[in-house]
C-alpha cells in the first residue's frame, strides 16, 4: 500500500483475513522495497500499481479505475512487467450500471453523458442501445465550458450518468455540479457512496471488502495455475440511494435489496473487461 486511507486499511485488513482463511501466507508493506520472495503483489491503489509495475514479480492491482491502469500499462517501459500484471478495477460494468438507473429509474427514457476527449464513450453507446435507451452525450469542450456543457446535457436528460473522469467530476467541480442537478431536478446516478452522500440519488458500487475477496480468490487461482486471470470489474456491489433526494423530487425508489437483486438479474456480470 501506498495510502494510509480509510479504503485502503479496510481492503488490507480484509484481504488479510481472508487470506488467512483460505491458507494464503500475506504480508503488509507500505514501503517500496519489496522482499525478495514475494510471489505476488497485490498493490493497493494507482500509487502502489506504479511502484509494483516496474518489479519482477506478478501484479494484481486494486483499487483502481480501469483508466488508470490502461495508462499504467502504458506508461511501463518495453521490458517490463506488461505481461505479468492485471487488476479488478474499482470502475462498474456499464451493464451493472445502466441496470441500475433502469431499475431505480424505470420512467427515465433519456440518460445523459458528460465526459472529457480522454473516455472513450463506445460501450456506453452500445449498452444503452441495448436497452432500448436514448442518450444524450456532450464532450467537455475546456474546464471554463464545463458548466455551459452541464447545462446542455441536463436540459436534453432525463438522468445524468456521472463517469469516473477527473476532467468533469473533481472534487473542484463536484458540489456545482450536483447543485445544477437540483435544480434542474434532474437526478444524478453517481459511482461511489460518497457521491450519494453529497447529493446524487444513487450509485452502486463494490466495497473495499468485497473488492478484498474478489483480489483474495484471484490470488489462489494465481498460486493454483501459476499464471494471474484478465483484469476483471468487481464481481459483487451495493446499492446506495439518498432518500432525502429522492423525495424531494418526488421519486419513489424500491427498497435496496429488490434493487440489487433486478440490477443482478439485468446484468449478469461475471465478464472480463469491455
Amino acid at each position: 500500500m501506498a495510502d494510509e486511507g480509510a479504503a485502503y486499511q479496510e481492503f488490507a485488513q480484509a484481504f488479510i483475513r481472508e487470506a488467512q482463511q483460505q491458507k494464503l501466507l500475506a504480508d503488509v508493506t507500505q514501503s517500496a522495497t519489496l522482499q525478495a520472495d514475494t510471489d505476488l503483489i497485490v498493490a493497493v491503489g494507482i500509487k502502489a500499481a506504479a511502484i509494483a509495475g516496474n518489479s519482477h514479480s506478478p501484479v494484481l492491482c486494486v483499487l483502481v479505475s480501469k483508466t488508470g491502469f490502461e495508462k499504467l500499462l502504458r506508461n511501463l517501459p518495453s521490458g517490463g512487467n506488461k505481461n505479468n500484471i492485471s487488476a479488478i478495477y474499482l470502475d462498474q460494468p456499464i451493464k451493472r450500471q445502466i441496470a441500475m438507473i433502469a431499475a431505480v429509474l424505470p420512467e427515465a427514457k433519456k440518460i445523459g453523458l458528460l465526459f472529457s476527449a480522454s473516455q472513450d464513450m463506445a460501450g456506453y453507446r452500445k449498452v444503452i442501445a441495448e436497452r432500448k435507451l436514448g442518450l444524450f452525450e456532450q464532450k467537455l469542450e475546456s474546464p471554463a465550458s464545463l458548466y455551459r456543457d452541464l447545462e446542455s446535457v441536463l436540459e436534453n436528460s432525463d438522468v445524468l450518468l456521472s463517469i469516473p473522469d477527473a476532467e468533469v467530476y473533481n472534487s473542484l467541480s463536484m458540489r456545482n455540479i450536483l447543485l445544477a442537478t437540483y435544480r434542474s431536478k434532474i437526478p444524478l446516478a453517481g459511482f461511489s457512496p460518497g457521491y450519494v452522500r453529497a447529493g446524487a440519488l444513487c450509485a452502486v458500487f463494490s466495497t473495499p471488502s468485497q473488492l478484498a475477496a474478489q483480489a483474495v480468490e484471484l490470488s489462489r487461482q494465481f498460486v493454483a495455475a501459476g499464471v494471474l486471470p484478465a483484469p476483471q470489474y468487481p464481481g459483487e456491489f451495493e446499492v446506495s440511494i439518498n432518500r432525502q433526494v429522492a423525495n424531494s423530487l418526488g421519486i419513489h425508489v424500491r427498497e435496496n435489496s429488490v434493487l440489487t437483486q433486478e440490477i443482478k438479474s439485468a446484468a449478469n456480470t461475471k465478464e472480463e473487461a469491455e
